[in-house]
């Protein structure tokens, strides 16, 4: 059998799973951080850098149940 960096590719290593916050597998299992959404950070993670990820996130591109009711 090989020995070095060949035999570590077999090892499949989740790194990233679920996040509670956003649903989606970028919760780093070992830092215990969200790559995305920043949980389990008080304030959700958005950057001015980052315009289109801020646009996807921003409120309105939810349900908005509170807001609805607001409005009208």
């Amino acid at each position: 059998m090989t020995q070095g960096t060949s035999s570590f590719v077999s090892a499949v290593i989740r790194r990233h799973t679920l996040c509670r916050r956003c649903v989606r597998s970028s919760y780093h299992i070992q830092k215990s951080t969200c790559a995305n959404a920043a949980y389990p950070a008080a304030k959700t993670r958005s950057y001015n850098w980052s315009i289109k990820a801020k646009r996807r996130k921003t409120t309105g591109t939810g349900r908005c149940r509170y807001l609805k009711v607001c409005s009208s």
